[in-house]
C-alpha cells in the first residue's frame, strides 16, 4: 500500500510541472491565496519551502470556524483526533499517542507555545485567544524539537506586540446562557518597546445535562479565565527581547458518562442496582465530578543577530495545579471515588532553557545547533482513592490509598541540522539530537482503613530502581528538490523516542521504558493555477515499537511496555481561491493502523473469549487489532464568502469536518461509531471596519459523540463532545 502511494506521488510531480505554468511570488494577483509563514525547521519559511508534513491555521480561520480550543484543533487537521479525559487532552497523530494521563506522563504529541514545550497534560487544555496562527506538524519531530514529538507536534505562536496602538474586543452570548468575553489591547510604550495585554473569559450558566442523583447541573463551566501578556523590547537594530506572562484558572464539572449498551461493573442488583442513567448528558452519581485547573508561567525569548549567525535563547518556568473529582464506579451508591476538589492536588512544575544558533545567509547552506535543558517535578499531594465497605481489599471496613508521591524529571539534549543545496534546486537534509534523561520517583503511598493509616510504604518500592536513565540518538535525513518554484517534492526518513517513566497511580510496578518509532515519508507540495490553488500531500510508513500501553492490575490503570505497530496512511491539504470572495479549504487523512504485535492485552470481561470475573480484564493477544483512537478516515471541507455592501460587509463560512469509527483501546471492543460535525457563521462588518456582528453555530446536526472512551475495571465509559450550540459574538476594534 505505502508502495503504491509513493509511486502516486512521485509521478504526480512531473503531470503537474507539465500541466502547470510556474510563478513566482511577485506575480500572484490579488486573488491568490496569502503566504503562510512557519517555524517547523527553527528559522521562518514559506509554509511550501519546508519538505515536513504540516497543517497551518491561522488565527483568520480559528475564528471563521468557531475553533476556541486546542480540543477543536482536529476539526480542520487531517489525521488528528484530540480525545480527551479527566481534564486532559491526548492528541494523536497518525495513529501515535496514549490514552493515559497522570502526573509525569508526557504525550508523544508534544504541545509547544512561543517555542516553550509545556509538559503537564492538564495544561494541554488550552484557550486558543491571542492566536497568530497554530503549526500541527506530523511525524516525529525528535531531531529539532527532541523527547515526547514520537508522533509530532502542535505549535502555537503568539502574537507580538505593536507599536501602534490597537484594540480588539469582542462578547459573546450563546445557548445554555453561556458568556464570553475577549479582549486584545497592544501599544507601544516608547520607541522601542512595546506590550499586549490578551484577556478571557467564559461563564456556562446551563449545564449540558444533570446529574439525576442531586438535581445539579454537569458538562457545565462555571469560569474560564485566561491571561497573557507580552512585553516586547528592542536596545537595538539587531536585538530582540520578548517577555511573556500567562496565567489560567478554569474550574468546570467535566463527567464521566456511563456508555449506554457497554458493561457497568457496579450498576447492577448486587449493589441496588440498576440505576437509571439519564439522558446521553445525564450522569448519576454521588460524586458531582467538580474540577479546578490553575496553571501559569513566565518565558523570556532574547533573539540576537551576529551577521552571519543568529542567536536565540528561550527560557522558561510554568506550574500547574489541578484538582478534580472522579466517581469510579459510576453509579449514586458510595463505593469507589477519587481526590475531591477538597483533596489533595496534582502538581506540576517545570523549568527549561534552550540556547539555538543558525545561519542568516542566502547561500547553498542552512543550518542550526542547540542545546536544550528540561527539569520537571510531578506528582500526587495527598490524592485518596477512597473504597466503600462493600468492595474494599479489607472485608467489611471501609478503606483508602492516600498518594503523595513525586516523579523528577531531568533531560539534556545537543542538536544540529544541516541542508545544502546539492544540485540545482535539489537540497539534502542531515540531522541528529543526543538526549540523556534521568527520572527519580520519591514519596510514599499509604493504607488507610477505617479512617487510620495502617500503612505507610515508602517510595521507591523494594526491588524497583529509584532512578532510571536513558540515552537516545534521533536522527533525520531528507532529500527535497524543487520542480517549479511553486512545486516542492520531497523523501525523509526521521526517528523519535518518547521518555520512560514511573506509575505513580500504583508505585508498586516497574517503571516502564521509551516507546521509539522509525518514519519514512514521501510528500508533495504544489501551489498551482497563479498560486490560487495550494495543494499539498504526504504519504508516510512507521515501524512503532516498544510502545507505552495501558494495563489493569490490583484495580489500577498502569503504563507498561510490549507492543508494537505497522502505521501508514496519507494526509492531504488543499486551499483553493476562486475570486470574487469565494474560497474553499479541506483535508483528507487516510489511516491503517494495526498492532504488529501485543501478546498481553488487556481484554474487557466478555469480549472476544474473555471470561472472567466482572471488573477484571483477560490477557489475550491484540496482534491485527487496529490501533485506539485512530479513525480510518478523517476528512474536513471548507467554504467561504466574503462581499462588500454599501452598509459594510458580509462573511460567510461553513466547515464540515468527518471523523469514521475509531476503538477506544487495543482489544477492539468500545468504538465511536462515525460521525460528522457542522458549523457555520456569517458575520457583518460595518465600513469602517470598527464594529462587526456574528451569528454562528457549532455541530448544527446536534451529534453525539465521544471525545474520549475508556475501558477500565468499573466499564465503560466516555466524555461527550459539546451538543449544538449557537450565539452571537459582537466585536468592536480600533
Amino acid at each position: 500500500m505505502f508502495r503504491k502511494i509513493t509511486t502516486l506521488l512521485i509521478t504526480a510531480a512531473p503531470i503537474a510541472i507539465g500541466a502547470c505554468p510556474a510563478y513566482a511570488q511577485g506575480n500572484a494577483d490579488a486573488g491568490s491565496l496569502e503566504d503562510i509563514v512557519v517555524t517547523a525547521q527553527k528559522r521562518s519559511e514559506n509554509l511550501q519551502d519546508v519538505p515536513v508534513a504540516i497543517t497551518a491555521v491561522t488565527s483568520a480561520r480559528l475564528e471563521a470556524t468557531g475553533i476556541s480550543n486546542a480540543a477543536d484543533l482536529g476539526a480542520v487537521t487531517p489525521n488528528l483526533s484530540l480525545t480527551q479525559v479527566a481534564g486532559t487532552i491526548q492528541p494523536h497523530i497518525r495513529g501515535v499517542g496514549t490514552d493515559f494521563s497522570g502526573p509525569g506522563v508526557e504525550n508523544p504529541v508534544a504541545l509547544y507555545v512561543d517555542g516553550v514545550y509545556i509538559a503537564s497534560g492538564t495544561s494541554s487544555l488550552l484557550t486558543l485567544n491571542n492566536i497568530e496562527r497554530v503549526e500541527v506538524l506530523k511525524g516525529p519531530q525528535g531531531t529539532l524539537f527532541g523527547r515526547n514529538a514520537t508522533g509530532g507536534l502542535i505549535h502555537v505562536i503568539t502574537k507580538d506586540p505593536k507599536y501602534d496602538p490597537s484594540m480588539a474586543l469582542d462578547l459573546s452570548y450563546a445557548n445554555y446562557e453561556k458568556l464570553t468575553a475577549n479582549a486584545y489591547l497592544t501599544a507601544g510604550l516608547g520607541d522601542r518597546v512595546a506590550a499586549d495585554l490578551a484577556v478571557r473569559y467564559e461563564h456556562q450558566g446551563e449545564g449540558w445535562g444533570t446529574n439525576l442523583f442531586n438535581g445539579r447541573d454537569v458538562n457545565r463551566t462555571d469560569h474560564d479565565f485566561a491571561v497573557r501578556s507580552k512585553l516586547l523590547f528592542e536596545p537595538g537594530d539587531r536585538t530582540k527581547i520578548r517577555l511573556a506572562v500567562d496565567y489560567a484558572d478554569r474550574k468546570a464539572t467535566d463527567v464521566q458518562h456511563a456508555y449506554p449498551g457497554y458493561p457497568q461493573s457496579f450498576n447492577n442488583p448486587f449493589f441496588g442496582g440498576p440505576f437509571p442513567l439519564g439522558g446521553a448528558f445525564d450522569t448519576n452519581s454521588n460524586v458531582q465530578g467538580d474540577s479546578r485547573l490553575r496553571s501559569g508561567g513566565i518565558s523570556l525569548q532574547i533573539n540576537q543577530d551576529l551577521g552571519a549567525v543568529a542567536l536565540q535563547s528561550i527560557t522558561a518556568y510554568r506550574k500547574s495545579r489541578y484538582m478534580f473529582e472522579l466517581d469510579l464506579d459510576l453509579t449514586p451508591v458510595q463505593l469507589i471515588s477519587c481526590c475531591g476538589t477538597d483533596g489533595g492536588p496534582v502538581r506540576a512544575r517545570q523549568i527549561s532553557q534552550e540556547f539555538q544558533l543558525s545561519s542568516t545567509g542566502a547561500g547553498p547552506l542552512k543550518w542550526v545547533a542547540g542545546a536544550y535543558f528540561f527539569d520537571a517535578k510531578d506528582g500526587y499531594d495527598d490524592v485518596s482513592i477512597e473504597l466503600a465497605a462493600p468492595v474494599s481489599f479489607i472485608p467489611g471496613v471501609s478503606a483508602a490509598i492516600l498518594l503523595n508521591n513525586r516523579v523528577t524529571t531531568r533531560s539534556l539534549a545537543a542538536y544540529g541540522q544541516a541542508s545544502y543545496e546539492i544540485l540545482d534546486d535539489t537540497t539534502l537534509t542531515l540531522g541528529g539530537r543526543l538526549t540523556h534523561e534521568k527520572r527519580e520517583i520519591s514519596g510514599t503511598e499509604s493504607i488507610v482503613a477505617g479512617g487510620v493509616i495502617a500503612a505507610v510504604h515508602p517510595l521507591p518500592v523494594a526491588g524497583f530502581p529509584g532512578k532510571i536513565d536513558f540515552t537516545r540518538f534521533n536522527y533525520r535525513i531528507a532529500l527535497d528538490h524543487k520542480f517549479t518554484p511553486d512545486i516542492l517534492g520531497y523523501v525523509s526518513y526521521n526517528t523519535g523516542f518518547k521518555s520512560g517513566g514511573y506509575n505513580l497511580n500504583s508505585s508498586a510496578n516497574p517503571p516502564y521504558k521509551p516507546e521509539q518509532i522509525k518514519a519514512a515519508e514521501v510528500g508533495l507540495k504544489t501551489e498551482l493555477l497563479d498560486r490560487r490553488l495550494r495543494l499539498n500531500i504526504a504519504a508516510f510508513h512507521y515501524n512503532y515499537s516498544n510502545i507505552q500501553v495501558t494495563n489493569y492490575a490490583g484495580g489500577n490503570s498502569l503504563i507498561g511496555n510490549g507492543a508494537a505497530a505497522k502505521i501508514y496512511g496519507i494526509d492531504f491539504d488543499a486551499d483553493l481561491a476562486l475570486g470574487n470572495g469565494f474560497s474553499l479549504n479541506g483535508g483528507l487523512g487516510y489511516l491503517h493502523g494495526r498492532f504488529s504485535s501485543y501478546d498481553n492485552a488487556p481484554y474487557f470481561n466478555g469480549f472476544s473469549g474473555c471470561v472472567t470475573a466482572p471488573g477484571s480484564f483477560c490477557t489475550l493477544s491484540a496482534k491485527g487489532n487496529r490501533v485506539g483512537q485512530s479513525p480510518t478516515w478523517s476528512f474536513n471541507a471548507g467554504a467561504n464568502y466574503k462581499t462588500e455592501l454599501a452598509q459594510g460587509a458580509l462573511a460567510f463560512s461553513v466547515l464540515y469536518s468527518y471523523s469514521s469509527r475509531w476503538y477506544a483501546s487495543a482489544d477492539n471492543f468500545a468504538f465511536q461509531p462515525a460521525y460528522g460535525l457542522l458549523n457555520a457563521s456569517v458575520q457583518w462588518t460595518e465600513p469602517s471596519d470598527h464594529l462587526s456582528l456574528r451569528f454562528w453555530g457549532k455541530n448544527l446536526t446536534n451529534e453525539v459523540y465521544a471525545t474520549g472512551i475508556g475501558e477500565a475495571n468499573q466499564g465503560v465509559f466516555r466524555h461527550l463532545g459539546a451538543p449544538r450550540t449557537y450565539g452571537v459574538t459582537l466585536g468592536v476594534k480600533f
